[in-house]
C-alpha cells in the first residue's frame, strides 16, 4: 500500500465514524465533567492531554505498535505476543467500564475492518479470539488491521492517537456543552502533544506498558453509580 493509500486507511479506520461505537464511551470524563472537575475548554484540554501523556501513550498507544510489529515481525506464534498483550492491557484498564470499553470497541473493529478491508492477520487475530486464545481489546486489534493494510507503525500510533483524542475531545464537548470552534482549536493544539506522546509510544516494550492515570481510572468506577449518564463508560 502506497503512502496516498495508507493516509485514505487511517483517514477512515480512526474517525468517530468507523462503527466501534467510540461515540458512546467517556473513558470516565464524563464523571469528572458531572463532578464539575471540567467545565469550559481549557480544564478540558489539559486533562486530556494528561491522559494521553500518562496514560493513553504508555498502553493502548504503545499496543498499537507491538501488535504491529508481531506480525510483521515473521513471528512463528503471533497469538501468543498478541494474547500476552491483551492480558498486559486488560491489567492496566482497572476500572470495568474501561475494560468492557476496549473489548466491546475492539470487537466492533474487528468485525467492521474485516468486512471493509479483509486481511489475513486480521482474520486469524479474530479467529484466535473467538477461541478465547486472545481477549481482543481495541488497540490490539487496530495494530493487527495496521500490518495487513501495509501502513508504517510510526503512522498507525499517530493515527491511533490522535483518533482516541479526538473522540474524547468530542463526547466531553458534547456533555460541557462545547461549541464547534472551541472543539476544534483544541483539537489543533494537541498536535505538537500527540507527536511527543507518539514517540513514547513508539519507544515503549512489552514490559514497559503503563498508566499513571489514577484519577480517570477512579472516575471510570464512579460513573456507573451516577445519577444520569450519557455515556456507557
Amino acid at each position: 500500500m502506497g503512502e496516498p493509500y495508507s493516509l485514505l486507511y487511517l483517514l477512515q479506520v480512526a474517525s468517530s465514524s468507523f462503527p466501534t461505537g467510540s461515540f458512546s464511551h467517556s473513558g470516565g470524563f464524563e464523571t469528572l465533567i458531572q463532578e464539575g472537575a471540567i467545565g469550559d475548554a481549557e480544564s478540558l484540554e489539559s486533562a486530556v492531554q494528561q491522559w494521553v501523556r500518562y496514560g493513553l501513550a504508555r498502553a493502548d498507544g504503545a499496543a498499537v505498535a507491538l501488535a504491529e510489529r508481531v506480525e510483521v515481525g515473521g513471528r512463528d506464534d503471533p497469538e501468543a505476543a498478541l494474547a500476552e498483550l491483551d492480558e498486559s492491557l486488560t491489567a492496566l484498564k482497572l476500572a470495568r467500564e474501561s475494560r468492557e470499553a476496549s473489548l466491546k470497541m475492539g470487537d466492533a473493529f474487528l468485525r467492521a475492518a474485516g468486512d471493509a478491508f479483509g486481511g489475513e492477520r486480521l482474520a486469524a487475530y479474530g479467529e484466535a479470539v473467538r477461541a478465547g486464545l486472545c481477549v481482543g481489546h481495541y488497540a490490539t486489534a487496530f495494530g493487527v488491521a495496521a500490518a495487513d493494510a501495509g501502513v508504517s507503525v510510526p503512522q498507525a500510533v499517530l493515527a491511533f492517537l490522535f483518533g482516541s483524542y479526538s473522540n474524547v475531545v468530542a463526547v466531553a464537548a458534547r456533555l460541557i456543552p462545547l461549541g464547534q470552534l472551541d472543539t476544534h482549536r483544541i483539537l489543533a493544539r494537541s498536535r505538537p502533544h500527540l507527536v511527543r506522546c507518539a514517540r513514547v509510544s513508539l519507544d515503549t516494550k512489552l514490559a514497559d506498558l503503563g498508566a499513571a492515570t489514577v484519577c480517570l481510572d477512579l472516575a471510570a468506577m464512579r460513573h456507573e453509580r451516577l445519577y444520569s449518564r450519557l455515556c456507557i463508560s
